[in-house]
């Protein structure tokens, strides 16, 4: 896994919802009906700022040529939302599936956010997710979640949460990766990461 620098920045990010479900349209003009699928996963495309050759630009393209090969993992951006300090959130309990997540280990009274970005890391990949509603740690660091997406995988007990910095982790997609040279001595870069599990 190919890790990208974390500065600077992307300068413009575009998350999406990779949904394998679908919906049912009857030719009979019968109820429409959802079908949802387990698999539903994050995919963000990065524009990077123009970089300096000499120094950054270089070594973004090393990376992203063989995060084409290996998987790169870069963090998700997160604008003006502070995540606060939330403590070290493990998974509370194995065999859990679904769109809920048993915590332990947390800050006392730690507060998730509806649309909090966070990572479940299950057998060192990391799971991009987010916190579907308010939910409010107890007084013993437990707490239970409801992600936007159902549990791709089952983590195991004491499966690592990271909160304070979430990343996509997957394939640098395209036929090609390309770059700019220009004059100035500066590289334009834009990619995409999808997420591969």
């Amino acid at each position: 896994m190919i890790i990208l620098p974390t500065w600077p920045g992307a300068r413009r990010a575009v998350p999406s919802v990779l949904d394998f479900g679908g919906i049912q349209q009857p030719d009979s003009g019968a109820e429409t009906q959802r079908q949802n699928r387990l698999g539903n996963r994050y995919a963000v495309s990065f524009e990077m700022p123009p970089l300096e050759n000499a120094t950054d630009g270089r070594i973004w393209v090393n990376r992203l040529i063989r995060g084409q090969r290996e998987g790169a993992r870069m963090e998700y951006p997160l604008l003006d939302f502070q995540p606060g300090t939330p403590g070290a959130f493990v998974v509370n309990g194995a065999g859990q599936a679904g769109t809920s997540l048993a915590l332990r280990g947390g800050t006392p009274g730690y507060q998730f956010k509806e649309g909090q970005p966070f990572n479940v890391v299950t057998g060192g990949y990391h799971h991009l997710d987010f916190i579907a509603a308010d939910v409010t740690a107890n007084g013993s660091g437990q707490a239970t979640i409801t992600l936007s997406q159902m549990l791709r995988r089952p983590p195991a007990d004491g499966d690592v949460l990271r909160i304070v910095d979430p990343v996509i982790e997957g394939w640098v997609m395209g036929d090609q990766l390309t770059w700019e040279l220009a004059l100035e001595r500066l590289v334009g870069i834009s990619f995409e990461i999808h997420e591969a599990r």
